[in-house]
């Protein structure tokens, strides 16, 4: 077959309509054009970022760990009900003592707590504090009595309650309570502590790789230095916009290191994918024989639009968020949308003021010039998507079956998805934090994280709270049940009360212990909680525990699911429907983006919780958190790459009013420029995939599975093979002609 010389050249500009030329800018376009005045936009944006970053850092210590249980929930009433009234507060941090040498009859741990009680007691913050020698509590030592336990309360909010334990357990280390004993520390608040320390090495390595890389791949894509340094800049403007609105949302809520994490890295890629589509249309117009300054409008108004329109879906797509009731998912929804809006800005903005200064030496400093040579006037990339686009357009059926049966075996994995809440195990394997928990689990009777702690209204008799614990005792998954009348296990009292069990009567009621035989994150553990709320009680039972903010955590989520998918999926179909003009597309993209994402799940659940990446933390379930926020984002970047092509394709489509080779030429022209973003993103999230924390992990895989697979299997076969099976009826509008093609051609002479 002959090939047909590539023609760049200027067309009607379909979104002007019919007799509107490209020569002649829209009205609102003249009020607002950042790149007539260059050097001052660009002396704005410097500033800008100078402040932000400086804002932005001083910010990253106001980050949290929280915001994983819902809002208002019976597991957080209950807490905030035994804290007030029943004077019992879940511990902050949990000092372990350890004396391996030790003759096993615990004295020498027992005097060192003592010492490290006594020392904590004076410190700023620490308002309760428990040992073996205060509580009496004879869980309070190991079961080799060679290690014991000293709980520790703080006050404040979670950010004071951090800082608190941040300066207290090293100053604690450095006492040392003794030249034999060992201190260790875990607990809510050093684990927090510990969190923070590495995702703020994760944040930071995440700029230190993507910037070089993304430049890496988009001097092999545009083949010119300056063209691929300008969406790094953009990118670049865009995280420091990002680091100022997260120590802004930071005074007004809580917001997660791990959404700072994800956000920062999403910001980036979403800013170099607008980049990458900016500059491509520049430098497409300017080929043509367009002047700086008209190939500038003529991006702005063709590519500009496009990435406003993306930007737009991708930001009402994670409005969807706020439906949870969860601190964490709604903070990173709102950090979310900044990106976004920072992203899409800096590609409006800096991008067409960068132009305007250096736009005539866009393909200047071609590092692969000498190996370069140009066939049919088009780069080489573009020429393989289109014998890859007429191959899928003559045979549309093959191509499309080959691909949907590709996305269904890799979607299999999710029909057995079990979702989880987070835990230590989310953390490295070295850190202190979970190799102390891990040893108090091992070591221990009863753990703190283990127990079940519930309140009785006051003045309850004593027999209905004997009959109560003996019916605890004997549900299944059980260890044991202790209260001020004596221990319980298996339905029967197994010991009389000891002296220290005095503190279960309180004022407000009486106070049981249910201490589980697993894990809180087991889902035994789970059971046991739904069996406790389900037994009847001598009154109202306020049940707190690790275990039942799970449940509580995972219940929300299933309820708010459907919600959030639902506003997700509306939202992006009437932004679709406005831009396309069309029913079809629309729907088509929709489907698209759910079977892409049970493919991207499916990878998942075979990686982390088959197992399959044996150091990918813990297996058995999936983080249920950090799933949702992956499967909102990653649905909000299919539909955006979706926009990057249908809106080529519309355009040729106008110009050519043949469906068939508007398909061909929507991807010759963008087939590689979606390639090329779509590397950059999986570059972004390389920093968060390789983090040492599970939830950052399954995220940052994720996400570059998920934009991946778009990329290849949907964006390069199925997408244009079922355009091509629709024909006209893809621009299809109800109660209108829908879009309108300017000048027919015949398919023959685009074809041949």
């Amino acid at each position: 077959m002959r090939c047909p010389p590539f023609r760049a050249g200027r067309r009607e500009d379909p979104l002007g309509g019919p007799g509107r030329g490209t020569d002649r800018p829209r009205k609102r376009l003249r009020a607002w054009r950042p790149w007539h005045s260059p050097r001052t936009t660009l002396l704005a944006c410097a500033l800008f970022c100078l402040v932000a970053i400086v804002a932005g850092v001083s910010g990253l210590d106001r980050l949290s760990t929280g915001g994983n249980t819902p809002d208002g929930s019976p597991a957080v009433r209950a807490g905030t009900i035994l804290s007030e009234r029943y004077g019992r507060s879940a511990p902050d941090l949990v000092l372990l003592l350890r004396d391996p040498a030790g003759n096993g009859d615990g004295q020498r741990v027992i005097d060192a707590a003592r010492t490290v009680e006594r020392h904590v007691r004076g410190k700023p913050g620490v308002t309760a504090t428990a040992s073996y020698l205060t509580a009496r509590d004879p869980s309070f030592l190991s079961r080799d009595r060679r290690s014991t336990l000293v709980t520790v309360v703080l006050a404040g909010d979670e950010a004071r309650k951090t800082d608190t334990a941040r300066h207290l357990v090293p100053l604690l280390k450095t006492g040392r309570p003794g030249p034999e004993v060992a201190l260790t520390a875990t607990g809510p608040a050093w684990t927090r502590v510990e969190t923070l320390e590495r995702n703020r090495a994760d944040l930071v390595r995440a700029e230190l790789i993507s910037a070089p890389l993304s430049a890496l791949i988009l001097l092999f894509v545009f083949r010119s230095l300056l063209a691929a340094l300008l969406p790094v800049v953009s990118a670049l403007v865009a995280t420091a916009g990002t680091l100022a609105a997260l120590r802004a949302l930071t005074c007004v809520t809580e917001v997660s290191v791990y959404a700072s994490s994800i956000t920062s890295a999403l910001g980036f890629g979403l800013a170099v994918d607008y980049g990458i589509l900016m500059v491509s249309r520049f430098r497409e117009e300017s080929a043509a024989g367009a002047g700086p300054e008209a190939a500038i409008t003529r991006s702005v108004r063709t590519a500009g639009r496009a990435v406003l329109v993306s930007a737009g879906i991708v930001a009402t797509s994670l409005c969807a968020l706020f439906v949870f009731p969860l601190g964490f998912l709604r903070s990173a929804a709102a950090a979310g949308i900044a990106v976004i809006v920072f992203s899409a800005a800096a590609s409006v903005i800096v991008i067409p003021a960068l132009l305007a200064l250096g736009g005539r030496y866009i393909d200047r400093f071609d590092l692969f010039g000498p190996f370069r040579r140009r066939r049919c006037g088009a780069p080489p990339g573009d020429l393989a998507w289109r014998r890859a686009a007429l191959a899928i357009t003559r045979r549309p059926v093959v191509c499309a079956l080959t691909a949907a049966a590709a996305l269904t075996v890799m979607a299999l994995p999710a029909a057995h998805a079990v979702l989880g809440p987070n835990s230590t195990e989310d953390l490295p394997r070295d850190t202190e934090a979970r190799t102390t928990a891990t040893a108090i689990r091992d070591d221990f009777l009863s753990a703190p994280g283990r127990d079940l702690v519930i309140g009785l209204p006051a003045r309850t008799p004593r027999p209905d709270v004997e009959r109560y614990a003996r019916a605890l005792s004997g549900l299944p998954d059980t260890a044991g049940v202790r209260t001020f009348t004596g221990h319980y296990r298996d339905g029967r009292k197994t010991a009389a009360p000891e002296p220290w069990d005095a503190a279960f009567s309180t004022p407000a009621g009486p106070v049981l212990t249910v201490t589980s035989r697993h894990a809180p994150a087991d889902d035994r553990s789970a059971a046991l909680v739904r069996h406790v709320r389900a037994l009847h009680a001598p009154g109202e039972a306020h049940v707190v525990g690790e275990a039942a903010q799970n449940v509580d955590t995972l219940g929300a989520i299933r309820h708010s699911l459907p919600w959030g998918f639902a506003i997700a999926a509306s939202a992006s179909l009437l932004l679709m429907t406005l831009f396309t003009r069309s029913l079809l597309v629309p729907v088509k993209a929709l489907v698209m983006a759910c079977w892409s994402l049970a493919a991207t799940l499916g990878l998942l659940v075979y990686g982390f919780q088959d197992g399959h990446l044996q150091d990918a933390g813990h297996q058995g379930s999936l983080s249920a958190v950090a799933l949702v926020f992956l499967l909102m984002t990653a649905y909000a970047l299919s539909v955006d790459y979706e926009v990057f092509l249908v809106a080529r394709i519309r355009e040729e489509y106008l110009a050519s009013g043949d469906n068939t080779a508007a398909v061909v030429a929507g991807m010759q022209r963008t087939g590689r420029l979606i390639t090329a973003a779509a590397l950059v993103f999986a570059a972004a999230m390389a920093s968060p995939a390789t983090s040492a924390t599970v939830p950052l992990q399954l995220t940052g895989l994720g996400l570059a599975c998920a934009v991946l697979l778009d990329a290849t299997v949907v964006r390069g076969v199925l997408v244009p093979a079922l355009m091509t099976l629709a024909g006209g009826a893809n621009w299809w509008l109800p109660g209108r002609r829908g879009t309108r093609p300017v000048k027919p051609v015949q398919q023959e002479e685009v074809l041949s």
